[in-house]
């Protein structure tokens, strides 16, 4: 509270913003509000809370492979596609400890049909060999010039590549070295395709 000389306002009974201005005992006072806010949240907001925290950190760390994966999905931005697809994806305990199910997590989604890969890792050389099928084309599902991608994604430190493979149509494999300081027994690897425009993909598929 501030007593204040105002000629302008003269005897002031107002507010402005979180100001309420009065006039008592001939002197003009300004008064703060006082905001109170009722915060009890219930197990089921702070378990979603949890998740939705997961999901969002996940998200910017997927954010190269989800800008190509969740593309024409929803009116919003990839992200916020990544986050309301994998509500599912997210295991929230009644200690509010969020974990990730990533044989649920997409980290592609839509109407095109997946590809068909298969992965293998040689200790040896540290490198993935992604094995690709040839598929036939399905109008409006498969075409032959769909781009193909591999994602790898590493769970102790939060990072993901995105991996060119080959166009639908061709079958093949193609090899990538594990990146510096990975943990290859952390490793999760997804797949899927995309059309050659980049406005539509399938679901992504868990190969490892």
């Amino acid at each position: 509270m501030a007593e204040f000389n105002s000629y302008l306002l003269g005897k002031a009974r107002k507010s402005v913003g979180n100001i309420t201005l009065c006039y008592t005992k001939g002197k003009n006072i300004a008064k703060a509000k006082v905001f109170s806010r009722k915060d009890n949240p219930t197990p089921e907001i702070l378990a979603q809370r949890a998740r939705m925290k997961a999901l969002v950190q996940l998200g910017r760390n997927l954010l190269p492979v989800i800008r190509k994966g969740f593309t024409g999905i929803g009116k919003g931005s990839t992200s916020n596609a990544f986050v309301a697809t994998n509500q599912e994806a997210i295991l929230v305990d009644n200690k509010n400890v969020a974990t990730v199910d990533f044989e649920r997590l997409r980290v592609a989604t839509g109407l095109l049909t997946p590809p068909k890969v298969t992965m293998a890792y040689d200790e040896e050389s540290k490198k993935y060999q992604f094995t690709q099928e040839v598929q036939e084309e399905e109008d409006g599902y498969a075409s032959a010039e769909d781009k193909v991608y591999g994602v790898l994604y590493e769970t102790e430190r939060d990072r993901s590549r995105l991996v060119m493979l080959r166009a639908r149509s061709e079958s093949g494999s193609t090899s990538y070295a594990l990146p510096e300081d990975w943990d290859s027994t952390k490793v999760k690897v997804y797949c899927f395709a995309m059309l050659k425009n980049g406005k539509g993909a399938s679901d992504s598929v868990l190969i490892s």
